[in-house]
């Protein structure tokens, strides 16, 4: 399998055409719709709501779900030059790919948004319990997976720091979005099971800034102190936020972003 120069994402444009470019990737069982928010949390730029491999209008790359080099590959057949890369979620593991294979240089910086190189927990890295996968594995196994993930959404606002209207923008989100073959779920879990780009992060020469909600149960903030010092790397942590900050807190969200972007100074 392998990924030519003619095969892109699908996109969708919003914001202001003549600003500079951000690149927005989407998490696990979610679409473009999930973040349209980003066109009035960032009304001076340009923003590319990217569908990940079989979701949304990338929904023909369904056999490229699942491998985060090769959609990292895509990804820079999509991406315009200067461009800021922002991944949430599981597609922060094909954004790292992506930032560190660009020969290019079209990444000029990344920012990934309660991200992390590696899922599960290690003696030396903080992350969930791997049977939760598992765990998910099984349940997303059944054929009624879209009744599964509706009802995995639901929970979402039930259990979060989301304000109503938001919670009921989400699931608004929800029931926009295409169907998503369960296969790329399957994937989706497995790449959360088994990957580990933590070596490739380490090795990232752009600047980036790693956005972590204090309260999220997927990816631990501990996670911040593993990257805090390292030289290119900056972290923000979102106190009054789970796994959705650009949803919970969007005047924090949008106020630690643009100081990042507009730093003369970056580690």
């Amino acid at each position: 399998m392998r990924v030519t120069p003619n095969l892109k994402l699908g996109v969708t444009e919003l914001g202001n055409r003549d600003g500079r470019t951000i690149f927005v990737t989407h998490g696990w069982g979610t679409d473009h719709n999930f973040m349209l928010c980003f066109k009035d949390l960032f009304p001076d730029y340009r923003i590319l709501l990217a569908d990940m491999p079989g979701y949304g209008k990338s929904r023909h790359l369904k056999q490229f779900a699942g491998y985060p080099g090769l959609t990292g590959q895509l990804i820079l057949n999509t991406i315009p030059h200067n461009s800021i890369l922002l991944s949430w979620s599981l597609s922060t593991l094909s954004g790292i790919e992506a930032t560190c294979m660009d020969r290019e240089h079209k990444i000029d910086r990344f920012i990934s948004v309660c991200g992390t190189p590696r899922f599960p927990c290690d003696p030396n890295w903080p992350g969930f319990d791997y049977k939760y996968v598992l765990r998910c594995q099984q349940l997303f196994s059944n054929p009624k997976n879209q009744r599964l993930l509706k009802l995995f959404f639901i929970k979402q606002t039930q259990c979060s720091t989301l304000p109503k209207d938001q919670c009921d923008n989400f699931i608004k989100a929800y029931e926009n979005m295409l169907p998503v073959d369960m296969e790329v779920l399957h994937k989706g879990l497995m790449c959360m099971a088994h990957y580990d780009l933590r070596e490739a992060l380490f090795s990232v020469k752009v600047p980036c800034l790693h956005l972590f909600g204090a309260k999220d149960r997927l990816v631990k903030v501990e996670s911040a102190s593993c990257v805090v010092d390292l030289p290119y790397h900056n972290t923000a942590i979102l106190h009054n936020s789970a796994h959705m900050p650009f949803l919970s807190e969007p005047d924090e969200f949008k106020r630690v972003i643009n100081l990042f972007l507009n730093s003369s100074y970056l580690k």
